[in-house]
């Protein structure tokens, strides 16, 4: 309200929205506008503050679209929530020039190529700002890391901005990650933890659109009650239909990839599974932080395979763009140091986000701390060697072990080349076809080149720990 630039970084659910809202109704000399991607946010808080507020976006009509500008630059509004890609449309930009007091970047860290979710859209607007000739800009997020939120300074010209983080801490939240080996292994932990009808109303987020609507599917049968699935490829009425649904708590359950959620503010979450690894700690802390908005205890389970591992892989080494492509793997090695790491849960996220406070649970903190959650505790696969995430893995012992189990439970069996393929996380159509992208040790040794996994092998040939059958396609097998 003293005209500053401010960034605010705070937990999801903990009321990001108030402290631009506030001052933005207390404002009746200038216009707040609210630049948001999210269609489901900016709907929900314009229909929550009626006509104080107008919107903008792609999926009203023009006519409604001039409409809602007409009213805010008349100051029949307070308030203007724009979609970031509306300021190239023709006009926009020139009728709000001066008439802007307060510029809010909601999502903020959109802005930055290090977040989670970069969005190119995002980039340019500190020039906006600036063009728009704004008293002051306020940039809201509930994920940034330290570099990231400099980035975030940076890119949108915050000028000695007022820094407000509240930390990261959700006492109310419990954090457990469950190895599963396969779809099997993954379906019957989902349906385990929504056994109980005290585990709903509860958030299922898939890897896939397919596994969205498989999974929405096999679970509509073992509840006896529809579960909607969400995902982007659907129709806008089916997605808005699945939402509707979910928040009315006519479905106690939905089945969502993470196009699902963002913004959409249902307090009584009492469960959010990851069916699979998210590509990185900031978009699984997000996503899990949709539990328990009314501070009541809830649960964040993370199911982990290997094959969630070679698939991060696999899209890494499609990114094209070298900064890009580093900027991923420094997310893969930071959300499986946290999926593989042995120490607790809640204490590896707050410092991933630079908090350093004393650690605060209000019930149960994780499976590290608690073991596992009882109704998993039959169904766990083997939890998987952390060694290769925390830095380089040196040759022998745990490799030579992997290279063991690889050839003790592939079926068919493997020779050599094989055998590092899968270590590595290959997906090639014969590692698909056999799954054996859901092998334990699938893909933890991809920081190894495949001649050293080759020569790893050939040692415990040459020491008669495995034994070749030879032939024209030799297969490798444990030495009687």
């Amino acid at each position: 309200m003293a005209g500053q630039d401010v960034l605010l970084v705070m937990p999801t659910g903990a009321g990001k929205s108030l402290c631009y809202q506030l001052p933005a109704l207390e404002d009746d000399d200038k216009l707040t506008l609210v630049v948001s991607p999210l269609v489901s946010l900016m709907q929900d808080q314009v229909e929550g503050l009626g006509d104080r507020a107008e919107l903008i976006n792609a999926q009203r009509t023009s006519a409604d679209n001039a409409e809602s500008l007409r009213r805010a630059l008349a100051g029949e509004a307070r308030m203007l929530y724009v979609a970031p890609e509306r300021f190239w449309a023709p006009g926009i930009g020139e009728k709000l020039k001066g008439n802007v007091g307060l510029f809010v970047v909601d999502e903020a860290h959109c802005v930055s190529q290090w977040g989670h979710d970069f969005r190119p859209e995002y980039h340019r607007l500190g020039e906006i700002a600036e063009r728009l000739g704004v008293r002051s800009t306020f940039a809201a997020t509930a994920t940034a890391t330290p570099r990231v939120a400099n980035d975030i300074v940076n890119r949108l010209g915050l000028r000695d901005p007022v820094r407000i983080a509240t930390g990261f801490e959700r006492p109310n939240l419990s954090y457990d990650v469950m190895p599963v080996q396969g779809d099997r292994g993954r379906e019957r932990a989902v349906s385990a933890l929504l056994e109980d009808p005290e585990a709903l109303p509860a958030i299922v987020y898939s890897g896939t659109r397919k596994r969205t609507d498989a999974t929405a599917a096999r679970l509509t049968r073992e509840l006896g009650r529809p579960v909607p699935a969400y995902h982007a490829g659907m129709e806008r009425e089916a997605r808005a239909e699945a939402q509707r649904s979910f928040m009315s708590g006519e479905a106690p359950v939905v089945v969502a990839t993470n196009a699902f959620g963002m913004g959409v503010d249902k307090a009584n979450v009492r469960t959010v599974i990851h069916e699979a690894v998210p590509s990185s700690l900031e978009a699984y802390y997000q996503e899990a932080g949709r539990a328990g908005r009314d501070e009541a205890p809830s649960r964040c389970v993370l199911l982990a395979s290997g094959q969630d591992k070679g698939l991060h892989v696999f899209f890494i080494n499609q990114t094209e763009d070298p900064e890009a492509k580093s900027q991923k793997w420094a997310q893969y090695r930071a959300v499986w140091g946290f999926v593989d790491g042995e120490g607790c849960r809640r204490v590896a996220i707050l410092r991933h986000f630079g908090d350093r406070s004393a650690p605060v649970s209000e019930g149960r903190c994780c499976d590290v701390c608690d073991g596992a959650l009882p109704e998993l505790s039959d169904l766990s696969a083997r939890k998987p060697k952390p060694a290769h995430h925390a830095g380089r893995s040196e040759p022998g012992g745990d490799v030579r072990d992997a290279i063991l189990r690889v050839v003790e439970e592939a079926s068919p069996s493997v020779g050599r080349t094989r055998a590092v393929e899968i270590l590595r996380g290959g997906r090639s159509k014969v590692v698909v076809k056999y799954a054996y992208d859901e092998l334990p040790g699938y893909g933890e040794f991809n920081d190894w080149r495949s001649d050293e996994l080759l020569g790893e092998v050939d040692a415990l040939l040459a020491a008669g720990t495995l034994q070749s059958t030879g032939g024209k396609f030799p297969k490798l097998e444990l030495a009687a």
